[in-house]
């Protein structure tokens, strides 16, 4: 015998995740019958990464295949909710209602309703939060943003010691990592205006709309530049094959023979520091602070705190929509793997890859996964 008979939950379910199914546990772990609002675009439309938010049916669907694989999908019902009442505040049956810290203010000014109408109230379980590996509860949002997997697990880089501030790329990786880790655009380094043009064709083709474009590396940015096609965080080391740029190849990303050099182009002005490291201090309108361009990143490894960088520029975008520049000391190829982590779902990362054109990388949750598991075998 249950507690309750008639129980009401509801959420947007949004790639459904472990505090979704742990709150699922609880409703039919206390009532005989459970009503599932699942919300419509009215509530949700304000949310982050809103255009990601999969469709009513597929979220609905998703939650069926989960009580049916419990044994519990009889015991369900469904309902769309499109403001925070539902059938809460008109059908008499419902006795209780499975709430959150959250959403718990939700759940009394349903019960103020229900005794306006003279109904009786419902009884009010409020359930703790769940939270994922970093402390940090497990939402859908995080999980739009690339933070977190549904299992509440959190995208980081693992160091087998706190002494170490780099991952190292094994040497029996290396091979591997030639294969393109999405769509290559095939063509020769004289035939990049074309690729570039394609691959900005494919984005703005791209439904629902890309959330973010990130480029890695000179050529591939330069090549998009040229286009007036604006890379929203945009990653160079100034180099093309382990080699100085040219001025006068690469006119949007003005080489520098020193450190210690100061000239100012129309797009790109580079100044002397007392550090004696490198700062941007305009790309094409854009400001970019000492923290966020003088990074270190050595060839055939990943410097942590640099990558964390990336992850902050990121996070910078999504929140002001202001488009970020960071220049590496050193080498920034494998950089591309950790914007794949850190990137939000529905961005493209964009590089170059050797001799075979460019690579177009959708970043969904299956391919951060991949790049996860790679990324566990760097020492």
């Amino acid at each position: 015998m249950k507690q309750f008979n008639h129980l009401v939950y509801a959420g947007t379910f949004d790639r459904l995740h472990t505090g979704h199914k742990k709150m699922l546990d609880r409703a039919f772990e206390l009532a005989e019958k459970v009503s599932i609002g699942i919300t419509g675009e009215k509530i949700y439309n304000s949310k982050p990464l809103a255009n990601l938010i999969l469709t009513w049916q597929v979220r609905k669907g998703a939650v069926q295949q989960y009580l049916e694989e419990q044994k519990w999908l009889k015991r369900a019902g469904f309902f769309r909710l499109d403001d925070i009442y539902g059938p809460s505040i008109v059908d008499e049956t419902i006795d209780s209602i499975l709430v959150t810290d959250w959403t718990k203010a939700n759940a009394e000014k349903i019960n103020k309703v229900r005794t306006e109408h003279g109904m009786r109230t419902l009884r009010i379980i409020v359930d703790p939060l769940v939270r994922g590996d970093d402390g940090e509860v497990v939402t859908s949002e995080r999980i739009r943003m690339g933070e977190i997997d549904r299992e509440g697990k959190k995208y980081r880089l693992k160091v087998k010691s706190q002494k170490l501030k780099v991952l190292l790329l094994p040497e029996y990786l290396r091979q591997e990592l030639r294969k393109p880790l999405g769509r290559v655009f095939y063509g020769s380094v004289g035939q990049l205006s074309a690729i570039a043009k394609q691959v900005i064709e494919t984005i703005r083709s791209k439904k629902p709309i890309v959330t973010m474009v990130i480029s890695v590396g000179d050529i591939i940015t330069e090549s998009l530049l040229q286009l007036d096609f604006d890379p929203n965080v945009k990653i160079i080391d100034l180099r093309s094959r382990r080699k100085q740029i040219s001025n006068f190849q690469f006119p949007y990303l003005a080489g520098r023979q020193a450190v210690s050099d100061e000239f100012s182009r129309s797009k790109f002005q580079i100044k002397k520091v007392d550090s004696g490291q490198a700062r941007m201090t305009q790309f094409r309108g854009e400001l970019a602070t000492p923290e966020s361009i003088s990074l270190l990143n050595d060839p055939g490894t990943i410097n942590i705190k640099t990558a964390l960088e990336l992850k902050k520029s990121f996070n910078k975008y999504l929140k002001n929509q202001e488009k970020q520049l960071l220049v590496v000391r050193g080498e920034e190829d494998l950089l591309a793997l950790s914007s794949i982590l850190f990137a939000p779902l529905g961005a493209v990362v964009l590089y170059g890859q050797m001799d075979l054109g460019v690579v177009m990388v959708e970043v969904t949750e299956e391919k951060k996964w991949e790049v996860r598991e790679i990324l566990k075998r760097f020492i």
